[in-house]
Formats: C-alpha cells, structure tokens, sequence
C-alpha cells in the first residue's frame, strides 16, 4: 500500500514546486514592471492585485462623487463622465460619450470654453463655466481642468462643481448687507426732517404763544417743507417695494412728452434756486408717447434733482428731441461727475460711488428711474462729459403717429 502511495506524492511535490516556481516567476515580472499588477505585502503575506482590481475602487469613488468627472480628448470630445455631471446637464449617462463638452454650455461661451480647454491641455487652469441643462434653469459651476496623458495621446481631465449653493448664499448675504446699509441710509435720511420737524414745531408753538404771526407763518412753511421731504422719502421707499414684487402697474396712455418734462423740470425749480442752479430746458413741440404720465415724470424729476444736486451750482441743460421713431432726453450737469467704473452701477439700488457718500441720499432715484423707463419699453444709460459733469440720457419709442407724422 505505502510503495503505491510514493509515485503520488512524488507527482504532487512536482506540482506544488512547479505552481510554486510559476508564482515567483509572476510576482518577479510584476515588481519589474512587466505585469500590470500591485503587490501589497501585509502580515499574512503578500497579496497581488490586478489592475483591474487595483481601479475598482477608484471607479465606485469617481461615480459616488457629488462634483461631475469629465474626461476630454484634445478635440473637446467627452471620452468619459460620470453620473453627476450627466445630471448637471440633465442627459442620459450612455449619450454623454462621444459628444462635443461645449454642447453644454450656451452658444455665446463656447469659445470661451475652447480656449480654457486648449490651455487645460498644457497646464491647470481653473474658471466658473455656467452649463446648461436641456431642461431647467442654467447652472453655475466651477471647471478644473488639468493635463493628462492617457495611452499616450493628449486628454484633460475636468472635475466640475456646482456652484449654485455658493452663489445663492452670496446672493443671501449681499441681500443683507444690503438691508443693513439700507436701514442705515433710510434712518439717517430720515431722521434729518424729522428732527428738524420736531425743533419746527418747538418754534411753532413759542412763537404762538408770543403772538409773532411772521414767525408763526415762517415756521409752519419750514414744517411743511420738512414733512413734504419726509413724503418723498417714503414714496420712493413704496415705490421700490412694489417694483421689486412686480406690482407696480403703469396706466399707460397718449401724452405729449414736452409737458411731462417741462413739468418735471417746474416742480424742480425751487431746488435748482435754493443749489445756485440754472435750468435750461429745450423741447420740441408735438414728440408723443404712450406713457403713464405720474409714473414718467417721478423718473425725469428723479434724474433732474440728480444734477442739481450734484451739479456743483452750475447751469442744468434739459433738452428732449425726437428722431428715428424714438424720442431722446438728455439732462446734462457741469458738477462732480461719475467716475467711469460707476457708469453702469449707479443705476443699482441703494447704490452710491465714493464722490457722492457726502451728499446723502438713499440711493433710490436713479434705480427708480431706470425701472420706470425700461417699464416703457425705453433705456436710460449715463455718460462722462468732457470737461466735467455727467449726462444722463434716456430714450423712448415714440406714439406710430407721431412718428409717421415726422416721416412725412
């Protein structure tokens, strides 16, 4: 029985020394690099991963990523993605592949895109990139974009994160900041005519009593003053809150746009005087417009009290025409200005530049006005004038009649 057994186990060592011989042989053109493998060594021995074991985790690590993982051929080609950038641009997973990454974005930044993917090509370059989706709002987003050699041919790799968390929470804040600043201006504006009210009417009330009729009608005529300031201050503070909940309605109808300036330009006489300013209004006659008459001649005033209050006491030119089938006014001043960066700004809410912090003011009137104006379908935008002062120009479509009417 035994002198059976020895051919066995003799066939059975030369197997174990062969299998034995085979793994070294392996684990030696895995360390040389011949394999494409990972040996780990451990208490228990060395363990050998293969590549594909090796990626596995890396893979499930990638898809289970809240940022989009995007790689790209030279060619701005999608060669892989996985499932949260599919969801950034609202498409099925299995039609990302083979398509072109800038048909994600809108038409206007696709060569912005290709730029940033050519430079992502040589070096790490980083830039917001604002997808969008085939179904919902666009989505900003944040493109890393970095070199990669992948079998030898040039590829970029780009991890993409959204942004839009971060944007609404800097939107949240800017909103308060902007309440705090507001309630700051407001109270402070405020508190100026009611303050001056209140020491009014302590006058009021002496010079009553002293029977000084002159005194008495003076000061009744600086409280009225002070309380129609106080009005003003609280329109315009109603007046942004109904634009900014979309309630403010226009009552729209034929007007002759000459007298709405004129009368805007008369109710702002008095301040024009009391600031050492001139107005000099021209306007041609017979320019008309369907416009709401209240609503246009708060903007126009909005915009004259501006340049007198900022015209350094120097002359105010108003002056309205009307040509290619839209009416144009312009209120130029001679005064301080507005530097260049703040041309576009100064239309904003609650909005001051450095130059004019001193003057006071809510920062209303000029947003006021350009919503006004855009609600009439016109535009108002401001100018450097050379030599000093600023120019605000805004322009409305004329009445068909009115134009027709000058076309013949």
């Amino acid at each position: 029985m035994k002198a059976n057994q020895k051919p066995s186990v003799r066939l059975e060592l030369d197997d174990l020394r062969q299998r034995l011989q085979e793994a070294e042989e392996t684990l030696d053109a895995i360390r040389s690099g011949e394999v494409d493998a990972l040996v780990v060594s451990g208490p228990s021995g060395e363990k050998v991963f293969t590549l594909e074991g090796a990626e596995h985790p890396y893979r499930v690590l990638v898809e289970s990523m809240n940022e989009g993982a995007v790689s790209l051929s030279d060619e701005r080609t999608i060669l892989y993605c996985n499932s949260a950038f599919a969801r950034m641009v609202g498409t099925p997973l299995d039609r990302m592949m083979g398509s072109d990454v800038c048909e994600y974005v809108p038409a206007e930044d696709r060569d912005t895109l290709g730029k940033l993917i050519r430079q992502g090509l040589h070096r790490s370059v980083r830039a917001e990139v604002i997808l969008l989706p085939r179904s919902g709002d666009p989505l900003p987003t944040q493109f890393s974009l970095n070199p990669v050699d992948l079998e030898g041919k040039p590829s970029i790799g780009v991890v993409v994160t959204d942004l839009s968390q971060r944007k609404r929470q800097e939107e949240a804040e800017a909103a308060v900041r902007m309440r705090d600043e507001f309630l700051a201006i407001a109270s402070h504006e405020l508190r100026t005519p009611l303050s001056t009210l209140v020491l009014r009417l302590g006058l009021l009330e002496r010079h009553a009593q002293a029977g000084d009729l002159d005194q008495v009608k003076t000061s009744v005529n600086r409280a009225k003053d002070q309380t129609e300031r106080m009005r003003r201050l609280v329109d315009r503070l109603l007046d942004v809150s109904q634009l900014a909940s979309g309630r403010l309605q226009l009552e729209l109808e034929h007007g002759d746009l000459a007298e709405v300036v004129k009368e805007a330009a008369e109710r702002f006489s008095e301040d024009a005087s009391n600031s050492k300013s001139e107005l000099h209004l021209t306007a041609q006659k017979g320019i008309t417009a369907r416009v709401d008459r209240f609503r246009l001649d708060e903007a126009i005033g909005n915009v004259i009290s501006n340049a007198i209050k900022y015209g350094a006491g120097k002359p105010v030119a108003i002056e309205l025409t009307a040509n290619d089938g839209k009416a144009t006014l312009v209120v130029q001043d001679r005064g301080i200005g507005i530097p260049v960066e703040d041309l576009s700004r100064i239309f904003g809410r609650f909005v001051r530049t450095k130059i004019t912090h001193n003057y006071g003011g809510l920062g209303l009137g000029l947003y006021i006005a350009r919503q006004v104006i855009e609600q009439h379908n016109g535009s108002i935008r401001a100018e450097s004038r050379s030599g000093g002062g600023a120019r605000i120009v805004i322009e409305l479509p004329l009445d068909k009649d009115t134009d027709e009417e000058r076309k013949v």
